[in-house]
């Protein structure tokens, strides 16, 4: 019996869109609170100001909406973490088949806010840094961290433990996750080019992709276990 996960897209897109079809709605639903608070935004340019050219109420409302949004980025911050534990966790258990998923599932990752938390400080940080050092190891640690959230859940660990075993998890498919990335990203240009509404769609599935992803790697690892453990009763 091979212990190889099977990451291909041909395999983990239709097992998500088979998952997607079973239930939707909390599969939309769940899938926009988590992009929400998923750290992901945009900047944009503009003409700049000195403080001569405003007047002092306009800089007072200036400064108000900055501290405004300041504290909108600490709080989308703050609850990242456990969001997305809640969420990935969520997913996951609809892969496997669980079909007894809750809308309230996806503030499960709260029990564990602090590991979430830090969990999710140290993976931005390492991504960022790694983005600075000329994008491609920020890319590496992009493909490779990212189920450090559902070792957390799962597994209960810390998250430098986490981190560690996410990095140990993806050892031998960085190709394959990265390829998985790619087939994502058109599955995402097709749901845009489909009037928008598609997105509707296209998010919920890759993100049920990437947990098949998961749910693939950890079965390896565990068959791989019990095959060194016990060989003849896998044969």
């Amino acid at each position: 019996m091979s212990t190889r996960a099977n990451l291909s897209p041909s395999h983990l897109f239709p097992q998500a869109w088979q998952t997607f079809k079973r239930r939707p709605w909390i599969s939309v639903g769940m899938w926009i609170v988590y992009v929400m608070f998923s750290g992901q935004g945009g900047g944009g340019g503009g003409q700049s100001m000195s403080e001569g050219d405003l007047g002092p109420e306009e800089w007072i409302r200036l400064r108000t909406v900055l501290l405004g949004l300041l504290a909108l980025v600490l709080v989308v911050i703050m609850l990242a973490g456990p969001i997305r534990g809640g969420y990935d966790m969520a997913m996951l258990r609809l892969i496997r088949g669980d079909d007894s998923v809750s809308f309230r599932d996806l503030f499960a990752g709260f029990s564990k806010f602090r590991k979430l938390f830090l969990t999710v400080l140290i993976y931005y940080l390492g991504v960022l840094g790694g983005m600075l050092l000329l994008i491609v190891p920020g890319i590496i640690l992009l493909i490779a961290l990212w189920p450090a959230f559902l070792l957390v859940m799962e597994d209960d660990l810390g998250p430098v433990e986490a981190i560690k075993g996410a990095w140990a998890l993806t050892h031998g498919h960085k190709k394959e996750l990265f390829l998985l990335g790619l087939a994502a990203f058109i599955v995402l240009i097709a749901g845009f080019l489909a009037l928008g509404i598609g997105l509707l769609v296209a998010g919920p599935v890759i993100q049920l992709a990437r947990i098949g992803a998961y749910h693939e790697m950890r079965k390896s690892t565990e068959l791989a276990i019990a095959s060194a453990a016990y060989p003849q009763r896998l044969i």
